[in-house]
């Protein structure tokens, strides 16, 4: 009756798509915003300066052969906000930190946090020119370096004050609107883009956590994210403000059964993982771990089976959020295990969501639309990107005056019970292992290449479960395509090894829907990589005879010391699964990228030889300058 009654009625809808068929009362329901924060807002600064002063004497960081107390991780992070005010570091600037999970990055980031400061976490791993290009981007006031921290931390004869700084020491105010982190994210446009989060949203986000996944004092959190990814924002404020402490594993991946020891070892109470990562624990291993009382999935889709495997055993929680809504969005109840794949769930305190066709007019319950989210958490926007900021930031038609909402760019649909359920995306944002990656950042690298023309980037699941980065190429005329182990090292300079394709396919032109554009659908699956198969060469060492082996369990299949690592399959996943094992088996401290960038078991096998020469001559001069001495 509704929907005949505006057809009919005089000036009414012109077309059936120009109706909005919801009748008043259920718009409303579908736009309500959820309640507001309870919690007062408050700087990041001051969130840990609280916790401080209620438990100064209890553990706040604990990190391979460092501990430190609540009073002792402020004192440290007061002497270095002191140097960061310095140097001119102040409310408004952004101060990057090259560094690596680690203590002195927690500290770190406090100390700017205190200086007033928006901190910048950069993964010492990157390609030197993707470092250099969101330096170049960010321009920070200062940069430090991980030599740089220990050694100012490390310093018996500082004589930089020890208080708290306040707005007296500061270059001017610290307000709630100011930056408080600024994270660089995958950029459609072919350039990394740093999302800037401000403080006003951090307070009611750490209460709505420690609430929702029961945090108490004394708890331990497992610091499982790089820095890089504002999963480590996530938790940091579940840790730190609610008297819990963060637990820093040794360096490296953590996967599988090393994952599994350190979450029992270090009795880990709260953890999120990302699916990719929970799924390489051994599956016994569920079940086993008494001290895991909450264990978080989030950053990419969580299927069925791990929540069969997991929920029954400990409190189970799926989470959702881009880095643009302060991390986390919606988030489920405690999952049961009923075959099918988890919801995303409902808002949580604070975040307001809608579900909006391409009218910005809510849908129904049961019917897919975009998913925009509003509330005070939202980003301040794109660092230097004022017209990327207002395509993705747009004026809340459902809010207060001056309000605004997010486009997510994610396809959902509310069920009944008001659970949101995730269906896909409605452009070229990809996820693969819990990355978000943008088509168009790993496309303009690819056709910066002289010989390649044009190139479309899809993660494609040929084999089930095992999905996979994949690029198809138009050649540059009177050019011949360079092989697929020259493109990955190409791409590797610039992008992180999560965006470099694992498999290239040339084609004469692309598919095209009716309309012209790109059929991504229509990309056919890739045929043999980009160079001639090399014979089977055995192994001729034990080192080789190990790493073949692994490299065989990692991906599923008969290797050789000189096929190539992604000829065989391989992929960012793999490349942690095998520098993990390779680094427990030999003591060595190598990277995913070293995997990548080795490409066989051969030049891997002389890496690992390397280090382990390198590691017995600093171990025997050593011994000889104590004997000296």
């Amino acid at each position: 009756v509704h929907t005949l009654g505006a057809l009919a009625a005089p000036g009414g809808a012109a077309s059936v798509d120009a109706l909005d068929i919801l009748p008043p009362d259920e718009r409303e329901r579908l736009t309500v915003r959820p309640p507001a924060d309870t919690v007062p807002a408050a700087t990041l600064a001051a969130l840990v300066e609280t916790a401080v002063d209620r438990w100064p004497d209890a553990p706040a960081v604990t990190a391979p052969d460092l501990g430190l107390s609540f009073a002792q991780l402020e004192a440290r992070a007061n002497r270095l906000a002191h140097h960061l005010l310095t140097r001119g570091a102040g409310p408004g600037d952004v101060v990057a930190l090259v560094l690596p999970r680690s203590a002195d990055m927690i500290t770190a980031q406090l100390a700017t946090a205190k200086a007033g400061a928006a901190y910048l976490p950069v993964d010492p791993g990157y390609p030197a020119q993707r470092i250099a290009l969101m330096l170049r981007d960010a321009a920070p006031a200062v940069t430090l370096e991980a030599d740089e921290v220990r050694d100012l931390l490390a310093a018996e004869d500082d004589t930089a004050p020890a208080h708290r700084p306040t707005d007296r020491d500061r270059v001017r105010p610290l307000g709630l609107d100011d930056p408080a982190y600024v994270i660089y994210t995958s950029g459609s446009t072919g350039t990394p883009k740093g999302v800037v989060v401000t403080h006003r949203g951090l307070a009611g986000f750490a209460a709505a956590e420690a609430d929702h996944y029961q945090v108490r004092p004394g708890d331990r959190v497992l610091a499982f994210a790089t820095p890089s990814f504002d999963a480590s924002v996530l938790e940091l404020c579940m840790a730190l403000p609610a008297g819990a402490r963060l637990v820093v594993p040794p360096p490296g991946p953590l996967l599988g059964e090393h994952l599994a020891e350190v979450l029992r070892g270090e009795r880990i109470t709260h953890t999120l993982l990302p699916p990719a990562a929970l799924a390489t624990v051994p599956p016994a291993t569920a079940g086993t771990l008494p001290d895991l009382r909450t264990l978080i999935v989030g950053a990419d889709a969580c299927g069925a089976d791990l929540v069969g495997r997991w929920a029954p055993h400990h409190r189970m929680i799926n989470s959702y959020g881009p880095t643009e809504a302060t991390v986390v969005a919606t988030w489920s109840g405690p999952l049961l295990p009923d075959g099918a794949a988890p919801p995303i769930g409902r808002p949580r305190q604070g975040s307001g969501v809608y579900v909006l066709d391409g009218r910005l007019r809510p849908v129904a319950d049961g019917v897919p639309g975009e998913l925009w989210i509003s509330g005070p958490s939202l980003a301040r926007g794109y660092l230097h990107r004022p017209g990327l900021t207002a395509t993705r930031f747009t004026a809340d038609p459902y809010g207060a005056p001056g309000e605004r909402m997010y486009r997510t760019g994610d396809l959902v649909r509310r069920d009944a019970r008001g659970e949101l359920h995730y269906l896909g995306r409605t452009d070229h944002q990809m996820k693969l292992h819990g990355h978000r990656i943008e088509a168009g950042e790993v496309e303009a690298t690819l056709v910066s290449h002289p010989a390649v023309l044009d190139a479309v980037v899809t993660v494609r699941e040929d084999e089930p479960g095992t999905p996979r980065l994949v690029a198809h190429l138009l050649a540059a005329p009177d050019t011949g395509i360079p092989s697929g182990a020259e493109l990955r090292a190409y791409a590797a300079r610039t992008l992180p090894g999560h965006m470099v394709p694992s498999a290239f396919v040339v084609l004469e032109r692309f598919p095209l829907t009716e309309n012209g554009k790109t059929d991504r659908a229509a990309l056919p699956a890739p045929g043999p990589d980009l160079h001639e198969p090399t014979a089977h060469v055995a192994p001729r060492t034990p080192t080789e005879e190990f790493l073949a082996d692994v490299w065989a369990q990692a991906l599923e299949t008969t290797v050789g010391v000189e096929d190539d690592f992604f000829a065989l399959g391989g992929d960012s996943l793999r490349s942690l699964l095998i520098a993990s094992r390779t680094n427990e088996t030999f003591g060595v401290s190598l990277t995913p990228r070293d995997v990548l960038t080795a490409r066989t078991v051969a030049a891997l096998a002389d890496l690992v030889e390397e280090h382990v020469l390198r590691e017995l001559e600093d171990a025997a001069r050593g011994n000889s300058d104590h004997n000296e001495r």
